[in-house]
């Protein structure tokens, strides 16, 4: 085998190296992206549903005991999901998700958008809360008046 020819098998080599790359970049990379995208936001979604339905728990328990007074309550929400209103027996959340095709199928979620609500038990009580997010990390005051009416505040 003369020196031509194993250069010549060294250049074939790096063609088919620098082909399979390329393969690798145009087909898996996307599908790479589209996948942690989608773990993504389930995570998120998970997340946040877990964690507003633990506020909405807490809420029915401390609205159910006797007299008033207020509870201290560590809360987190992923950087895209918001609170964005607490009326009378719901608690209303957004949680921002990534534009990607095939879309998800579920109707909460428009232009990238899944609008989500967590039922509260409270009877004739009123139930009002702060705007809580683009995703927190802190806690939360749940106070409970004389009158039963419950708010939800930043501490």
């Amino acid at each position: 085998m003369s020196k031509l020819n194993k250069g010549q098998i060294a250049i074939e080599y790096i063609v088919f190296i620098a082909i399979f790359l390329l393969f690798f970049q145009a087909v898996l990379k996307p599908t790479i992206d589209f996948a942690e995208s989608v773990v993504t936001d389930v995570q998120s979604v998970s997340v946040s549903k877990e964690n507003v339905s633990n506020l909405a728990n807490n809420i029915n328990s401390f609205e159910s005991s006797f007299g008033y007074g207020r509870q201290l309550v560590f809360f987190y929400l992923p950087n895209n999901a918001t609170i964005t209103s607490c009326s009378g027996s719901e608690i209303t959340y957004d949680i921002n998700i990534s534009l990607i095709n095939p879309a998800p199928p579920n109707p909460p979620c428009k232009n990238g958008v899944c609008s989500l609500t967590e039922n509260l038990y409270v009877g004739s009580n009123d139930v009002v809360c702060d705007v809580i997010g683009p995703g927190f990390v802190g806690n939360l005051i749940i106070e409970k008046n004389e009158t039963g009416d419950i708010n939800v505040s930043i501490q």
